[in-house]
């Protein structure tokens, strides 16, 4: 793929799961297959780069980062054009690649998982997002990710379903039991819609069962007021 719709490029602190604080570089891809009801992340439009013009935006970044987050949206959606523009950063540069993912596009990261680092995978959970399951999708996508330092995200609101931790787990556990799971609790401005503590501390419970790493991580850059 030539050319990459590319909704913001930025550089900032990381606001969620395991490297959260640690400054990166953001590339943030259009579009997305999944219309989860707490998603927070506008689209609204975007701009076509290629790659060589990426690479270029990136080296142009003053300030200092730990490693280049791909996030979305759903980046994806967008394997070809990553798998082009991965394939020629590597050849000269070696800043870890961190991938965000809503964890279904398995297909999409068998073209790109060779030159990812580290990968933030999320569970989307059907009683937390209000759409359909994707457990077959996220095994299949852990199966593959599972080689890589992954670990895996779920956000958890009011109406997450100790039955989708459950299956989360068993998920987990049958095929790499050794990946890290952080539970984050919804950013809500209504507290209806916000997970408690008593919550929050049985989902870890079943977790703890067979997962060696649960971590309850908030969305850290809302309460920073990073980008």
């Amino acid at each position: 793929m030539n050319e990459g719709k590319i909704t913001e490029i930025f550089s900032s602190l990381q606001g969620e799961g395991l490297y959260v604080g640690v400054p990166q570089f953001f590339v943030r891809f259009h579009g997305c297959n999944m219309k989860c009801g707490f998603c927070d992340t506008k689209q609204d439009s975007y701009e076509n780069h290629t790659y060589r013009a990426l690479i270029e935006k990136i080296e142009e970044c003053e300030k200092p980062f730990h490693s280049i987050s791909l996030t979305g949206g759903e980046p994806l959606l967008q394997a070809d054009f990553i798998e082009d523009f991965l394939r020629e950063y590597k050849e000269y540069y070696r800043k870890p690649i961190y991938l965000e993912t809503n964890g279904t596009l398995w297909e999409g990261l068998l073209k790109v998982v060779h030159y990812v680092d580290i990968i933030a995978m999320d569970f989307k959970l059907p009683s937390s997002t209000g759409q359909r399951s994707y457990w077959a999708e996220h095994e299949e996508f852990l199966r593959i990710a599972k080689n890589k330092e992954t670990f895996v995200k779920a956000v958890v609101t009011s109406s997450t379903q100790p039955e989708d931790i459950v299956q989360m787990n068993e998920i987990i556990k049958r095929v790499a039991c050794n990946t890290p799971v952080v539970l984050q609790p919804v950013t809500a401005s209504a507290e209806s819609e916000r997970a408690d503590g008593k919550k929050l501390r049985n989902f870890m419970r079943i977790l703890r069962e067979s997962v060696r790493r649960v971590d309850i991580i908030p969305q850290v850059h809302k309460m920073i007021g990073a980008r």
